[in-house]
């Protein structure tokens, strides 16, 4: 197991070319939201944003996009049916990608709830979509510990559990994944041939080949939206055409490092999520990013 510093996300980080435009720096698909977690829609959206895509576009409900667009004026947003329990509805990924075939990486679970017909929305885009996925939260908990989808996905897969949601993913106990968490992680990898985030105070990122650590962060993190933010953040860098892996190590690193400077200019216990983007940014700044 291999630990990450600042230098192997920098030499990770995608290159931005003084001639270039929107379009060279990827376009995200964020299905997010819902009426009782708007912010968790922001908060993946400037995550996203705030790592150098070019362009997000939010697929939620009006409700949502209604607050969001107040915060959030770079993103374009495709309005979608509000369910009975302020879930998103209707969203198809086949006829999502005759029309925007230029999407690069979906972001799908900030937020969602697994309401209505959201567990066969993520699962009908982990089944059609022709592009990277990154599966957070509610994207996996819709699965219901059902695993079989991820094994028939037509691209990459991402997946960023804590590990309660892992847990229930898995069908193991939280002390049996404490216990042994990268046997567990490196297993799942392998099984499902895909990219695991499995947060926690010591993150562990998996590949089916190679597992990592992460020991940036800190438990001023221990709060709803930081995750969101984190999501975002990987999701950026794979729409932006890093491999999984190495996205994954991106996001990870700079969202935890980031977070260790919030600490120390706001206190762990006064920080909260959305802070970290202004450490985040300075960061960057320093590394002429």
């Amino acid at each position: 197991m291999t630990e990450l510093t600042l230098k192997d996300a920098f030499a990770r980080l995608p290159v931005r070319r003084d001639e270039s435009n929107k379009g060279d720096y990827g376009t995200l698909l964020a299905l997010v939201g819902s009426r009782y977690y708007r912010g968790a829609a922001q908060l993946c959206s400037l995550g996203a944003l705030r790592t150098g895509l070019g362009i997000l576009r939010v697929a939620s409900t009006e409700r949502v996009i209604s607050a969001l667009a107040c915060t959030v004026p770079e993103a374009v947003y495709l309005p979608l049916e509000e369910g009975d329990e302020g879930e998103v509805c209707g969203f198809k990924a086949e006829p999502y990608f005759r029309a925007f075939a230029r999407t690069s990486a979906i972001l799908c679970g900030c937020g969602l709830t697994t309401c209505g017909d959201v567990p066969s929305m993520v699962k009908d885009i982990i089944a059609f979509s022709p592009v990277p996925i990154i599966l957070d939260a509610d994207g996996l908990n819709s699965l219901n510990g059902d695993t079989a989808p991820l094994n028939n996905a037509k691209s990459d897969i991402i997946i960023t559990p804590h590990i309660g949601e892992f847990a229930r993913l898995t069908g193991k106990s939280v002390d049996y994944i404490k216990e042994n968490a990268g046997n567990v992680a490196l297993e799942f990898a392998r099984d499902h041939s895909l990219t695991l985030v499995l947060k926690s105070d010591n993150t562990l990122i998996a590949s089916p080949k190679e597992i990592y650590i992460s020991r940036f962060g800190n438990s001023g993190l221990a709060r709803g939206g930081s995750g969101d933010i984190l999501a975002g953040m990987i999701a950026s860098f794979t729409a932006q055409g890093l491999k999984p892996l190495d996205a994954a190590i991106c996001g990870t690193v700079l969202h935890g490092a980031s977070a260790d400077r919030t600490a120390k200019r706001l206190s762990k216990t006064g920080m909260l999520p959305h802070d970290i983007l202004t450490d985040l940014c300075e960061i960057l700044r320093e590394e002429g990013k």
